[in-house]
């Protein structure tokens, strides 16, 4: 529509801000797409200025012009460009409504209480969540978890941080803890701690070496465990419970008879956690392997013939016989 084709009564635009305001604008000639979208972007930085008490609510060029790259007008549910751009000649009011694009990042032009134009209003729930992305993003970068000492993985496949006893669902998480005061306080403590201990080895003396000496006899080579037997019986007379254990050494050194002794559920580290309900009864000979026997936790009769030990040099075989003490600790006659 050209200039003489418009009419003389002047057209009247309503337009509805992105903060739920109105701006009303009066043309008497075609506007240009753009020099509306100035216009309207003036007119509302006048009046945010003016609400704001403030004397200066002028934008500079630059700013202007950032702002109606972004400005788009909206008429009727349809996105208006310069082509569209273009109405009846009838003086009804056009109802517009301005919008912005985002060009990036998180949009907070549209929040509750920010300013037209401004970055808006944070709130602290999403600065928290930025702030921990960053700090991820930058843990990342330095810090290696395939040479973390103190990254564990735990047998439900969560990770644990051994410096901090702290648990933590992924990788992400255990980053941001590493970055935390509290992990920074323990790796503080620790390289204090390192730091006197080698302070207190530097001032000790070395001991010397003694020469004369002869060095020490290396550890021999174990050549596997021995073969045995396990026999379980009850006497006739006293219904005492018997055990029996037969060792087979047939490559035992010479002049070596092999030996026993007893120990406790919480001697051994083996089965964790200890059984107080059972104990251990221990066979070594050299070159063989120590072998344990679990047997039950209760008193064993040590009576000679009920306590028999027999180490049989030509076949190499070495027997114990023991019985468990019934009715109380006592022994029926």
């Amino acid at each position: 529509m050209t200039a003489k084709e418009y009419p003389s009564t002047p057209l009247q635009f309503l337009v509805e801000t992105p903060a739920s305001g109105t701006v009303s604008l009066l043309w008497n000639v075609p506007p240009r797409y753009g020099d509306f979208l100035l216009q309207v972007v003036d007119r509302i930085a006048a009046r945010e200025g003016k609400k704001e008490r403030d004397e200066d609510c002028t934008l500079s060029q630059s700013k202007r012009r950032k702002l109606s790259q972004t400005a788009y007008l909206v008429h009727e549910g349809k996105i208006l460009d310069e082509e569209d751009f273009s109405f009846t000649s009838n003086a009804q009011p056009r109802f517009l409504r301005l919008g912005f694009r985002v060009l990036g990042g998180i949009d907070r032009q549209n929040r509750v209480g920010s300013k037209f134009g401004g970055g808006g209003v944070s709130s602290a729930q999403q600065t928290e969540r930025e702030r921990k992305e960053r700090l991820k993003k930058l843990a990342l970068e330095s810090i290696d978890l395939a040479k973390d000492p103190y990254l564990v993985r735990n047998h439900l496949g969560s990770y644990e941080c051994k410096l901090c006893l702290t648990l933590h669902r992924d990788e992400a998480n255990y980053l941001s803890h590493t970055q935390g005061k509290k992990h920074q306080q323990g790796l503080a403590r620790r390289a204090h701690l390192e730091k006197l201990k080698q302070e207190r080895e530097g001032t000790v003396a070395m001991p010397t070496v003694d020469t004369t000496k002869p060095s020490p006899v290396p550890r021999k080579v174990r050549i596997g465990r021995p073969a045995y037997q396990v026999f379980k019986s009850r006497d006739a007379d006293t219904d005492q419970r018997c055990l029996s254990f037969e060792l087979q050494y047939p490559e035992i050194e010479e002049d070596l008879q092999p030996r026993h002794r007893f120990m406790s559920a919480f001697e051994q580290r083996v089965e964790s956690p200890p059984d107080r309900r059972y104990q251990y009864l221990l066979f070594a000979a050299e070159p063989y392997e120590t072998v344990a026997f679990k047997i039950p936790n209760e008193p064993v009769d040590k009576d000679p013939n009920r306590f028999v030990t027999h180490w049989d040099d030509e076949t190499k075989k070495f027997t114990l016989t023991l019985y468990f003490v019934e009715n109380g600790g006592k022994t029926e006659p």
